[in-house]
């Protein structure tokens, strides 16, 4: 039961850490999916540097932030995916792998619910339900 609380848990952050990465990337080509809903934002992005380096503007720097955050997402998903149908036996041994599954899970939860909207919020969610349950049920 825990095995299958585990991919479960899982699954939700593979798809939307997929779906983030895909959009993400395909917005660096064709701005259509993670961006501002008005095209004049974009170029003022565009025209503006950050203050802490004039290296990079800021679209270029939002590019690179979702990027990287959906495929943090992605991999967290895929590394508990892949340990619940692999090697369960291990995760269930490595008590601080098995705790960090539910503390990322509920940390994305409070990160959408405050800043983001409610598909991931959801998401999370479900992630956050499974991992925990899947956890007090290995204890």
């Amino acid at each position: 039961m825990e095995r299958t609380l585990f991919i479960a848990g899982a699954v939700p952050f593979v798809v939307l850490g997929a779906l983030h990465l895909i959009y993400s990337i395909l917005d660096s080509f064709h701005p259509a999916k993670i961006v501002p809903s008005q095209p004049a934002v974009i170029e003022q992005m565009r025209g503006s540097t950050l203050k802490i380096t004039r290296q990079t503007n800021v679209w270029l720097a939002w590019l690179g932030f979702n990027i990287s955050h959906g495929l943090g997402v992605l991999c967290f998903g895929l590394i508990y995916l892949i340990l619940a149908t692999q090697n369960f036996a291990a995760l269930r041994e490595l008590k601080v792998l098995l705790l960090a599954a539910p503390v990322i899970a509920i940390s994305y939860l409070v990160l959408s619910w405050k800043y983001w909207f409610r598909i991931p919020t959801l998401g999370s969610a479900l992630g956050a339900i499974c991992f925990t349950a899947g956890c007090l049920l290995s204890f």
